[in-house]
């Protein structure tokens, strides 16, 4: 008999407090099966796996490999980027779920809107989808910033975001203005809550 796979329709009605209930009362060796079955089901799963249960210094090659998806969308190696932003979005994305990584998660973040800024620097106006995609990047990493685990990473950040600022001032489109408007707003949040 040949597998034809899961009903998706009966699978989809399936609520998660279900699975959970299941996945509880499973024991760990089973549970790691499954993960392992996961993890070699397809290279999507193993970007989430790999940076939750890759810790310490021999880690740093999960965030550069990150890193290097979103570079790539500027700067490829081949010639010019695709400038795929889903791409650029999904990689952060899945850092961040793969990894709980607050401070990592900002960095790609960080580093996307350094990349967009870099382009328009070297090559000049950039499709309109990356400015959006930029001013949202830039909005979420200055809301985490402002959050009591984000707080204490701002000394790391400061720096880049006044370099950002400065090297983004006579963009148009207003782009340059709202990474203004967003460091000062970090800026005037820090200086109200010093110590």
């Amino acid at each position: 008999m040949k597998n034809e796979g899961i009903d998706m329709a009966k699978a989809d009605s399936v609520k998660w407090a279900e699975v959970e209930k299941t996945l509880q009362d499973t024991d760990k060796k089973d549970l790691i099966d499954l993960i392992r079955n996961l993890y070699r089901h397809s290279a999507e799963n193993r970007q989430i796996i790999i940076p939750r249960h890759s810790k310490g210094k021999k880690s740093d090659w999960v965030l550069e490999s990150f890193q290097r998806v979103i570079r790539n969308e500027f700067f490829s190696d081949k010639g010019y980027g695709g400038l795929q932003s889903d791409v650029v979005r999904k990689a952060v994305l899945d850092y961040s779920e793969g990894s709980g990584d607050l401070a990592g998660t900002m960095e790609l973040m960080l580093f996307f809107v350094e990349n967009v800024v870099e382009f328009i620097n070297e090559y000049g106006d950039i499709d309109e989808e990356f400015y959006d995609v930029g001013y949202e990047m830039l909005r979420k990493f200055c809301e985490l910033i402002k959050t009591p685990d984000g707080q204490s990473f701002y000394p790391h950040f400061k720096t880049r975001l006044l370099k950002l600022r400065s090297e983004s001032d006579d963009f148009g489109y207003g782009f340059g203005d709202d990474i203004a408007i967003f460091v000062e707003d970090v800026e005037e949040f820090f200086e109200e809550h010093k110590q």
